[in-house]
């Protein structure tokens, strides 16, 4: 009777210790998140590190705008006669680097126009050639719309088998014109808007109009000109 006593009282303190440490464990929070490796963590960081920024500005590089209003000398590139030359000729005149100023667009670049209502001199009548400006070539091929007014020029008169030379003689100002060009070329398909309706007329005291080859053509631009 006393070892089934003494089994029964080790067996009673067994189950009592078991219970203990059962309600310990359960006591307890479960921690059910698991740690990620060291290496995994290192991926993790670097993974999500943002990268820096490598797009430029928008205005990185762009040309200056050229604005209405700046004057621009230019030399005519060939010689332009009342006497020999006819409705629809083109001439090129060229951008003297000289009045580029801080518009590196207009850097080597030319005119590109046409004579309209060219009037041989003849007796009773005055020698007449009307200059239209179309548009502005520039370095790179680039070809843009124009929209600029002569200010001044010299023409030269034949009179009496002699060479008069004048000035700023502009007369009749300005006059509905004719664009003559392809207007798909220009850069953006910009179109022609003024520029392909403004002629300036040369007029002659006497004898035919004549501009020889390097005369300057003094412009001044009426609107804005965007190289971008």
């Amino acid at each position: 009777m006393l070892k089934q006593s003494v089994s029964l009282l080790v067996l009673t303190l067994s189950l009592g210790s078991l219970a203990s440490c059962s309600k310990n464990v359960a006591d307890k929070p479960v921690d059910t998140v698991k740690s990620a490796p060291t290496g995994a963590m290192t991926a993790t960081k670097s993974a999500t590190t943002v990268a820096p920024a490598t797009n430029k500005p928008a205005t990185a590089g762009a040309l200056a705008v050229i604005p209405a209003g700046i004057t621009i000398d230019t030399d005519l590139q060939q010689e332009l006669s009342s006497g020999k030359n006819r409705d629809n000729d083109r001439f090129v005149i060229k951008v003297k680097n000289g009045s580029v100023g801080k518009y590196p667009a207009l850097k080597d670049a030319t005119i590109e126009g046409h004579l309209e209502k060219v009037t041989k001199a003849t007796k009773g009548k005055k020698a007449q050639m009307n200059l239209a400006f179309d548009q502005l070539k520039l370095k790179n091929g680039d070809l843009l719309p124009i929209d600029a007014a002569l200010v001044n020029t010299k023409v030269e008169t034949k009179t009496k088998g002699q060479f008069i030379k004048n000035a700023g003689i502009i007369l009749g100002g300005t006059i509905a014109g004719n664009f003559i060009g392809d207007k798909t070329k220009f850069k953006h398909g910009k179109l022609a808007g003024a520029a392909a309706a403004t002629a300036f007329v040369l007029s002659s005291p006497g004898g035919e109009v004549v501009l020889k080859k390097g005369t300057d053509l003094q412009l001044k631009l009426k609107s804005a000109v965007d190289p971008n």
